[in-house]
């Protein structure tokens, strides 16, 4: 049986976002709602995913609480995306997420990841919520150096911006 979520879900095309702010409106974020998303935002069907992953990071983005158990959903997740956007709204997520020190190599790992992708914006925001995470766990702050020493040298300016940003404690 679908959820809710899932219905709503159905009918984003991909492209109109409507749908999905019209959603993010209506819907609760409530814990179950969170783990909704989440689940959606891990499964196969890439549409789906990406309405998923943005409802769940625009419900976060407006203050939307993930519990320890959604964050650690989301953390299991990872390993699973692919889709650039599906990567980039979830990248968006993590300063917006308590990740506990158990899942924080997870994170790290697909953050690095993205670090490596085509689409630059996904590369500078994984530079920066790598960096945001590595203020929460020391031991990825050599992780979170490297990835910013590269970002340097990034062809895309955005990239570099946003390192430039970083530095600068902005």
């Amino acid at each position: 049986m679908k959820s809710a979520l899932e219905l709503a879900l159905a009918d984003y095309d991909g492209r109109h976002a409507e749908v999905l702010q019209q959603i993010v409106a209506e819907v609760a974020p409530t814990a179950a709602v969170l783990r909704q998303a989440v689940r959606l935002t891990g499964r196969g069907d890439a549409v789906m995913a990406k309405g998923a992953s943005y409802v769940l990071w625009a419900w976060l983005t407006e203050g939307a609480k993930a519990s320890p158990r959604v964050v650690a959903d989301l953390a299991d997740t990872l390993p699973r995306l692919d889709d650039k956007w599906v990567m980039l709204h979830v990248v968006r997520c993590v300063p917006l997420v308590r990740v506990e020190a158990r899942h924080a190599k997870a994170f790290a790992a697909m953050l690095q990841r993205a670090s490596q992708r085509e689409f630059p914006f996904l590369r500078a925001w994984s530079v920066d919520s790598m960096h945001k995470l590595s203020l929460e766990h020391a031991n990825l702050a050599a992780d979170a150096r490297s990835m910013m020493e590269a970002a340097l040298d990034d062809e895309a300016p955005s990239v570099r911006k946003i390192v430039s940003r970083i530095l600068s404690g902005r």
